[in-house]
């Protein structure tokens, strides 16, 4: 919808990355050596065989898996009740991808893996073990039901996220999960649970001036919306700026 009107209106905009993985389950003892200390820890990873970044995001002790409904495919996400906890935790670990040439819409790329996972698990999010994902072959309801770690998530698909994610993101959570055990122990286990996809979208950002407005116009652009933030606090501090410029304006 965001670029149908800004290309009808001639807006020029840039198209952001996007940050594609999963959302990683474990045992809720094996992170309250951090989360204990910081709830939401960000950790970034640069990969060895590709050398992308890969980061932890949106971590919930004692949280819960759950689905995230888009327009025509779903994805996971994770929160955290205050007064309910479950035996488990839960982050995201997401790898961004840049498509610079040709200049590509990213967002219909994300889109695109997310309606080929829910192809192969029938309009449902697919959980798949540590130890399948890198033995190659696909999870099976049954092994995951004898493992340690029960899903919180139930309304999924025991699958091959292989079979779903390109090779280079794959490898990526492979390999930044071996780095991250190595600050977090136990992440890297077998059992370790893999929901996917997750994936997290940016919009287009308008391009303006450093105030927010567009050249010659008076017209700003802030927020998420506008390509301008990635969470809340960005989100309102691009509106001071836009405010600040409005007064100065004002005020000559």
């Amino acid at each position: 919808m965001g670029t149908r009107i800004a290309d009808k209106h001639n807006l020029l905009y840039v198209s952001q990355s996007i940050e594609i993985g999963v959302r990683v389950e474990v045992r809720k003892e094996i992170l309250e050596s951090i989360t204990n200390t910081i709830y939401d820890p960000s950790i970034f990873i640069k990969t060895k065989t590709y050398d992308d970044e890969i980061r932890t995001f949106c971590t919930n002790p004692g949280g819960y898996v759950t689905k995230e409904n888009y327009y025509g495919y779903i994805c996971v996400n994770g929160h955290a009740l205050k007064n309910k906890k479950s035996n488990n935790s839960n982050f995201a670990f997401i790898s961004k991808v840049n498509l610079t040439e040709p200049v590509t819409n990213t967002r219909e790329y994300g889109e695109s893996i997310a309606k080929i996972a829910n192809t192969l698990g029938g309009g449902k999010p697919i959980v798949q073990t540590l130890k399948d994902l890198r033995r190659g072959r696909r999870s099976t309801q049954s092994r995951i039901n004898k493992g340690f770690i029960e899903p919180t998530l139930k309304d999924v698909v025991a699958g091959d996220l292989a079979l779903v994610m390109p090779h280079r993101i794959i490898t990526n959570i492979i390999e930044g999960l071996s780095v991250l055990d190595k600050i977090i122990p136990g992440v890297n286990n077998d059992e370790t649970l893999l929901y996917g996809p997750e994936i997290k979208f940016f919009s287009n950002e308008i391009e303006t001036d450093n105030n927010m407005k567009i050249i010659d116009e008076a017209i700003y652009f802030i927020g998420d919306g506008a390509g301008k933030a990635g969470n809340i606090v960005t989100a309102a501090a691009t509106g001071i700026v836009a405010a600040r410029d409005i007064l100065n304006k004002e005020n000559k």
